[in-house]
């Protein structure tokens, strides 16, 4: 059947309520109208809605709306044709479009099925040798048996064997990657002598393995070959199972290994998931986005040399779909090794501290040139100057590298956006270098952030009053001095008109961001609503982080310099034993101090900001 007459005959079979009330509980609210509580967006009053009569979905909470094709898609985070299939298996109807699609979708299944086969038998052969060593890890019982792993006997044919008794054909094992096959035409089991996890997709179903041995020996991990239901780049190991906290969360947390993935579950980490790979792929981004991830934290190797070659192997369109950040583990050790041994409170706290991809390609930058050579600073902006181009009017990404770049080489925002908007035509050259070198740059970071969301507001002309309105009761009371407030006022005597409120900023500061800024997309069309609502959020938690920042600058300072005085004092010989006690108990008053100031300010940050959002990316 065609797949526009199944799509039609499934709308017509299927009450969408129906599919929706399996996720969503809704309440009746008017003729052929009930309403719930959202499941895309956290919220307590309920409003999510669905139109039973004409078919659809609305949320007046988060804008998600669509038919019940879409809901599925959404919801369950898979795309059309999966949709297409999950509701057609529901309503009885026959989906397949035509006799080529159907024999590649019964291939399709003869493999699912094949693995699911190997899976039992590899889950049968579990030995307690194999068994202990994974208690020994400190994996439960509870998680060995969750995720299915199991054992492949050290011998040539033992799947083989088990495999023809069942009426299992090589020629399926052999396409499934569960065989080898030598020059001469011998085949054997692919996996011999090693401890089996089973690789599923986002639907639970097995689409390969990877045998790690119980030793040193080498190679540590053999894996499937690519098949016709594997692709290494497109699968996110452990996503069935992390699929709900992920969505729920906005966050994946992605990390190297098999035991890491498992091992961060039983912890207390669901939205853990590993990549299969050195880093992200596109594919496995995509499947991120359609669960609607906007926070990417990166635990891969333990050193900063692992974590830099994660993030320079990281696509640049990756790192502009989602917030990503580097972890650095605790001690050095993988994630398996640190929350099995007891320091899950440490990875947490490694999790709220993680570093931004932009910082990091930054710091990268900056250790392989001489920042204070002519030479050097043209090789770091020329290596930085593709994170910097601006993808659209408002790109975080090349926002934040701007601002990053500007504060460390010390330069001219509108000299530097200059020489980026003719950098495909020209290189820099000194006389561009020495132009952005003399003009200053903001010493007041809360002053930078305050200008880009000017430029942000300006951008949306149309929608500028209304946007006014919507940001001016969000500044920090405790910023007296507020630029941004005084943007307000200005729009307002000069009627929102873009063009006058401009003429006012020719000779202030905040004209060196506002010009270069509106100007680089004067045809750029308005953001999605939903678009402007994320950029507005991150913007004013930046300005509400800079500005805690810069309130509690002072006092630290002071703190830390007696700090530094005590601990001087105490490495004092002649100290007297009553004087060293002293010296201790006030040392230990000035880290509770630190510690319950920097407390106080990370729970005066705007929830976003805490977990990531405002603070460095």
């Amino acid at each position: 059947m065609a797949t526009s007459d199944a799509k039609e005959r499934i709308r017509t079979a299927l009450d969408i309520a129906d599919v929706v009330g399996d996720t969503v509980a809704l309440k009746p609210a008017g003729k052929e109208r009930l309403k719930g509580l959202c499941p895309f967006h956290q919220e307590k009053t309920p409003s999510f809605h669905v139109h039973a009569g004409r078919g659809f979905f609305y949320c007046f909470g988060c804008g998600a709306k669509g038919d019940i094709f879409d809901f599925v898609m959404q919801s369950q985070g898979v795309d059309f044709a999966d949709a297409l299939q999950l509701l057609g298996r529901r309503a009885g109807i026959d989906v397949t479009p035509n006799p080529a699609s159907a024999a590649a979708g019964q291939r399709r299944k003869d493999l699912f099925a094949v693995n699911e086969f190997a899976l039992q038998h590899f889950v049968g052969r579990m030995t307690d040798e194999a068994y202990g060593y994974l208690l020994n890890r400190g994996l439960t019982k509870e998680s060995i048996d969750r995720w299915g792993l199991g054992w492949s006997v050290d011998a040539w044919d033992d799947l083989l064997k088990a495999a023809l008794q069942q009426n299992v054909s090589e020629d399926d094992l052999l396409a499934a990657g569960l065989l080898s096959e030598n020059e001469r035409g011998r085949r054997y089991d692919r996996f011999r002598g090693r401890i089996m996890f089973p690789i599923r997709d986002r639907l639970g179903r097995t689409v390969g393995f990877s045998g790690r041995v119980l030793g040193d020996e080498v190679p540590k991990y053999v894996n499937t070959p690519e098949t016709d239901v594997f692709d290494k780049g497109s699968v996110l190991y452990g996503l069935d199972q992390a699929r709900s906290a992920i969505r729920d969360r906005a966050t994946a947390l992605v990390v190297e290994g098999y035991m890491d993935v498992i091992a961060l579950h039983q912890t207390g980490f669901p939205h853990a998931v590993a990549a299969l790979g050195a880093t992200l792929t596109e594919a496995q981004a995509q499947e991120l986005q359609r669960l609607g991830v906007d926070r990417v934290l990166l635990a891969f190797d333990a050193d900063d040399a692992g974590q830099r070659a994660v993030l320079s192997g990281l696509d640049q369109s990756i790192g502009r779909s989602f917030r990503v950040e580097a972890i650095t583990i605790p001690d050095g050790k993988d994630p398996a090794d640190t929350v099995l041994g007891g320091a899950i409170d440490r990875f947490t706290q490694a999790l709220e501290e993680g570093q931004s991809a932009v910082a990091f390609r930054l710091e990268t930058a900056l250790a392989k040139h001489d920042a204070t050579t002519t030479a050097g600073r043209r090789a770091i902006l020329d290596e930085l100057g593709p994170s910097m181009e601006m993808h659209g009017p408002h790109d975080d990404v090349a926002a934040e590298m701007r601002r990053l770049v500007i504060s460390a080489l010390q330069l001219d925002e509108q000299q530097l956006a200059a020489w980026l908007r003719s950098r495909k035509r020209t290189s820099l050259t000194d006389v561009q270098l020495k132009g952005m070198e003399r003009g200053a740059r903001f010493d007041d970071d809360v002053l930078q952030v305050e200008a880009e969301l000017m430029a942000l507001l300006l951008s949306q002309a149309d929608r500028l009053e209304g946007l006014v309105a919507r940001v001016e009761p969000e500044i920090p009371p405790e910023l007296e001095d507020s630029a941004l407030r005084t943007f307000a006022a200005i729009a307002r005597e000069e009627g929102f008109q873009v063009g006058a409120i401009l003429a006012r900023y020719r000779e202030r500061p905040e004209g060196r961001v506002l010009f270069p800024r509106v100007l680089e997309h004067d045809e750029d069309e308005g953001l999605a609503p939903g678009q402007l609502e994320r950029h507005l959020t991150t913007g004013l938690s930046r300005l509400r982080e800079r500005v805690l920042d810069r309130e509690a600058q002072e006092p630290r300072q002071g703190l830390t310099r007696r700090l530094e005085e005590l601990q001087a004092q105490i490495q004092d010989a002649s100290l007297s034993e009553a004087d060293l006690k002293a010296c201790y108990e006030e040392l230990a008053e000035v880290h509770a101090l630190l510690a319950a100031r920097d407390a106080e300010r990370r729970s005066r940050l705007p929830a976003r900001s805490r977990r990531g959002g405002g603070r460095k990316h």
